[in-house]
């Protein structure tokens, strides 16, 4: 099975190697916020549009637990 042997490794890892974890920093890409750039405007838009999409959703549930109350109470 020497075909087997080039696509896979059989050896055992070394004891001696220690295999540390890679560190994620999740606050890398953030912007000064007093800074004026492409990045840091299009992080605050995406953050209205979201809150004002959030707002319309909420309402329009509101609307259709309404419609859905008024349904059942005349029904």
């Amino acid at each position: 099975m020497k075909w087997l042997d080039k696509f896979v490794d059989w050896s055992w890892p070394q004891d001696d190697v220690s295999i540390e974890p890679k560190k994620i920093d999740m606050m890398e890409d953030d912007v000064d916020p007093n800074a004026v750039t492409i990045e840091n405007a299009y992080k605050t838009r995406w953050i209205w549009y979201h809150t004002i999409l959030a707002i319309g959703i909420f309402m329009t549930n509101i609307l259709l637990i309404a419609i859905f109350l008024l349904l059942a109470i005349k029904l």
